[in-house]
């Protein structure tokens, strides 16, 4: 489809189907061994706007953002290449000391003292990647949608289920001062919190057991 939309409910209609399209995407490719990498980010993007906007789909963007309500400015749009590459390479360090923990179950035993610290480094590296994306702002359209479709591909690839992070309402400002703190502090505890909750609520509200099968 090569036509852009006649009009914003159209385009919001094309739109919401993309991310039904890419989150479909995120649960295919975590079943497989590719590589997840900056590429596979774009391919997210593309995903969501190959229908609604396909000019932009899956192409770092070529003008300057300022992100509403935030006082964070991304870098030049010359810039967001370079600095894409760049943290692909501490990206994939990142991915390499990951160990899945595929087998989690609800059961009566607790999570071994080991599954509990590697479930603690996939959500570390899942709130990095989500942070990353929207920090730079590497597109000009649906920065956060990727952000926490690529969060999840970290979570689905590692054995965890792909959350829901509630931005509407009071949890919008709660999300964007999470991020903010990372901007100001590296202080990543408050985003991994959001993502800890989102997991739990996935799992039914209760805590996370481990079943070795």
């Amino acid at each position: 489809m090569s036509k852009r939309p006649d009009n914003e409910e159209e385009f919001q209609e094309r739109e919401a189907t993309g991310v039904i399209r890419a989150s479909r995407f995120v649960r295919e490719y975590a079943r497989t061994h590719k590589p997840i990498t900056m590429e596979t980010v774009c391919e997210i993007h593309k995903e969501i706007f190959r229908d609604a906007w396909f000019e932009i789909a899956g192409i770092y963007r070529d003008e300057n953002l300022e992100i509403t309500d935030s006082s964070h400015l991304p870098p030049h749009h010359s810039e967001v290449r370079d600095q894409m590459n760049q943290e692909e390479v501490l990206f994939l360090e990142k991915l390499k000391k990951l160990k899945s923990v595929e087998g989690i179950r609800l059961v009566d035993e607790e999570v071994t003292d080991e599954i509990s610290e590697q479930i603690d480094h996939i959500v570390t590296v899942a709130a990095w990647i989500h942070h990353t994306i929207t920090h730079i702002h590497p597109f000009r359209e649906g920065n956060g949608r990727v952000a926490r479709l690529a969060a999840n591909l970290i979570l689905e690839r590692h054995g965890l289920i792909g959350i829901s992070i509630k931005i509407e309402k009071e949890n919008k400002n709660r999300y964007r001062k999470a991020l903010a703190q990372i901007d100001k502090a590296q202080d990543y505890e408050p985003l991994e919190s959001i993502i800890y909750e989102g997991l739990i609520d996935r799992y039914d509200g209760v805590s996370m057991k481990y079943y070795s099968e």
